[in-house]
Formats: structure tokens, sequence, C-alpha cells
């Protein structure tokens, strides 16, 4: 896929992977549209890859249907069609068993699955009527099993990854729409500052991966290798197997301590 030229839109864009995959779209020359919730942020990337390419950017918390409906017009309006869009937007809260929260999963399926499809739901008219279009979500790399202390987060990228997983081939047979589902292992992003994970690489590194998979055609792209290969050993574990490994190494050093919740009489 060439990509001078094309628009692109990316969600979560204030920092992160979102902020890093800016700059690699902004090098190809692609015309980009930013969102994200800090305004301040926003603008300040946007008016340094102004140096190297068209960028426009516009505030949006994407738990908010109105706020993604509104920037993909925006964005079209803007520049008559929306070539690539990258779903970066996304948070991370643990939620330990002592004290299970619902509320914690509430918000993460809002914003890490729901969040995506509202995006999806307002770009695919705009897509069919071009006939051709990217969409490609972050998901994440342990995505079939379950993490303990990560419920909330795993459940949200695991309902991603199986939205993406049911709309790749329709997209394509009949509107020549390209899915992209990404699986990332530990990246270096602030949603995980704090919390220590072996092998995590830097938000450049990820955007690369990402970028050269998306100019590739790749429908999965998932990175980096060695995480890759240890997460798809774990998912062969059986149940027995894989409920001995022990819970603080994959809770991650780090992980917060907290109190029992007390039973409500």
């Amino acid at each position: 896929m060439k990509l001078p030229g094309n628009v692109v839109l990316i969600s979560g864009a204030s920092s992160g992977m979102g902020a890093a995959l800016a700059k690699n779209f902004a090098k190809e020359h692609c015309k980009l549209v930013l969102c994200a919730r800090r305004e301040d942020k926003l603008k300040e990337l946007a008016e340094t890859l102004k140096k190297e390419t068209d960028c426009i950017y516009k505030t949006c918390d994407v738990k908010n249907k109105s706020d993604v409906d509104e920037v993909v017009r925006f964005a079209y309006k803007s520049y008559g069609r929306i070539d690539i869009a990258i779903l970066a937007a996304g948070i991370l809260i643990p939620n330990p068993i002592e004290s299970f929260d619902s509320s914690i999963i509430k918000e993460s399926m809002e914003t890490n699955f729901l969040g995506d499809v509202y995006f999806i739901e307002s770009l695919l008219p705009i897509m069919k009527k071009q006939k051709s279009g990217v969409i490609a979500s972050i998901s994440t790399l342990p995505d079939k099993r379950g993490v303990p202390g990560w419920g909330a987060y795993g459940a949200s990228k695991a309902a991603l990854s199986w939205m993406m997983e049911s709309l790749r081939s329709e997209a394509k047979q009949k509107y020549n729409i390209d899915i992209i589902t990404i699986k990332p292992g530990s990246v270096k992003t602030p949603m995980i500052e704090g919390f220590y994970r072996q092998g995590a690489i830097s938000v450049e590194q990820a955007a690369d991966y990402i970028t050269r998979g998306i100019k590739q055609g790749k429908k999965i792209i998932q990175f980096p290798l060695a995480q890759v290969l240890m997460i798809r050993m774990q998912d062969l574990f059986p149940v027995v197997v894989y409920d001995k490994i022990p819970i603080e190494l994959q809770k991650g050093k780090g992980y917060p301590t907290a109190k029992e919740k007390e039973l409500k009489e």
C-alpha cells in the first residue's frame, strides 16, 4: 500500500502509540486527522506535524458516540474521504479480585470496545461509498486467555478482536474495505507507567511495526516476536497447567494491592 496522500484518522493521538503513529504517517506525507480528549496535547502535536504535512485535530471522548460521529464528519468534510482509520484510544485499569468493581469493567468496555464500535459504524458508510478503506483497531496480544487482575482490559480487547474478526472477510469481499486487528505485546505507553513488563518495547518501535504492517497489507499485526511466541504457547496450555502459573508473575511488578471489599449486609 502506498501511503503518501492518504487521509489518515487516528484516535487516541495525544500520547502513546497514537502520537507515535501520527509522527510516522506524517513522515509518509499523509493528511492527518487527529483526535483525543486532551486538546492541549493534540494542538501541540498537530502544530509540530504541520511542518511536514497537512494536519488537523478535534477533541473527542470515544465513550461519547456523538463525539465520534462529529470527528468522522469533520474529517470527511475537510478532505472529502477517509482512507485509513487507526483506532488507538484505550485505557488500562487494574481490577483486583479483592475489590472487584463492575464500574471498571463498564468504563473499559465503553472506551476500549464500544469506542471502536462507534467509529466503525460512522466510518463504514464513507468507505462503502469510496469502495476502499482501512480500519485498524488496537487490541492486545493476550486476547484468548484471561490474565489475573487484568480482566476488565482483557475482556474489552478480546471482544474487540472477536468483532474485527467477524467483520474482516465480509468487509473485504463486499466493499473492498480492509479490517486490521493490531495485537501489541507490552509497549511502554503512559498506560503501563508504574507496571513492570519484561521485554516491553518503546512506542516508536510499536508504531514502526504497525506502520509497516499496514503498508504490507497484513490482516493481523502482532508483535514483538518473542512475546508473540510466548503468549501463543501459553494459549495452548491445558487449563490445569495455565492455572498454576504464579499469579504475581502474570500480574506483573507494580500491580496495586487492594483491601478486601466489605460484605454489605
